[in-house]
C-alpha cells in the first residue's frame, strides 16, 4: 500500500479509487469474517443506528448526494489506514519472531524510505518462514540491496 494506490477521488466526475489492497481486504472479510460483520452490524443497531436511519432518511439534492459520498470515501479512507497500520504492526511482529530486529536498527534511514525496508522486510520472512537456515541479516540486507534506488548519484566514503 503505497500513495500511489490509496484511495483518492478523481476531478469533477465523482469517482474514487481503491487500492487493491483495500480490494483484497473487502473480498476476504467477505468470504472470511461475515459473522463478524454482522456482529458489527448488530451492536451499530444496539447502539443506535436503527434510529439515525430513521431520522435521516436521504433526500435527492446535491448536498445531501455529497455528504453521503464523503461518508464513503470517509470511510474507506479509515480502512485503508487500518490496513496499512495493520500490515506494518504484521511486519514489525514476524521480524522481531525472525530476530530482524537488530539488523534493521542499523539501516539509515536517510539513505532507504521506509517502503523499501518494510517491502525487504516482508520478503525476508518470507523466505525465512521457507528456509529457517537462512542467516536473517543477510536475508533482509540482500532483500534490501535489491529494492533500493539511490537517490543521488555522488559515491560517499
Amino acid at each position: 500500500m503505497n500513495d500511489d494506490d490509496s484511495l483518492y477521488t478523481q476531478g469533477n466526475d465523482n469517482q474514487f479509487v481503491l487500492s487493491y489492497e483495500l480490494i483484497c481486504l473487502l473480498q476476504w472479510l467477505m468470504e472470511n469474517d461475515s459473522e463478524k460483520i454482522k456482529k458489527i452490524i448488530t451492536q451499530a443497531f444496539s447502539a443506535g443506528l436503527k434510529e439515525d436511519l430513521l431520522k435521516n432518511k436521504p433526500m435527492n439534492n446535491a448536498a445531501t448526494l455529497d455528504d453521503i459520498q464523503e461518508s464513503i470515501i470517509d470511510f474507506f479512507g479509515m480502512l485503508e489506514s487500518l490496513l496499512a497500520e495493520s500490515a506494518n504492526e504484521h511486519a514489525v511482529k514476524k521480524a522481531l519472531e525472525k530476530n530482524l530486529m537488530p539488523a534493521i536498527d542499523q539501516i539509515d534511514s536517510t539513505v532507504c524510505d521506509n517502503a523499501t525496508v518494510r517491502h525487504s522486510v516482508e520478503k525476508a520472512t518470507l523466505t525465512l518462514d521457507k528456509h529457517p537456515q537462512e542467516n536473517p541479516k543477510e536475508l533482509l540486507f540482500k532483500e534490501l540491496l535489491r529494492r533500493w534506488k539511490p537517490k543521488n548519484k555522488n559515491v560517499i566514503n
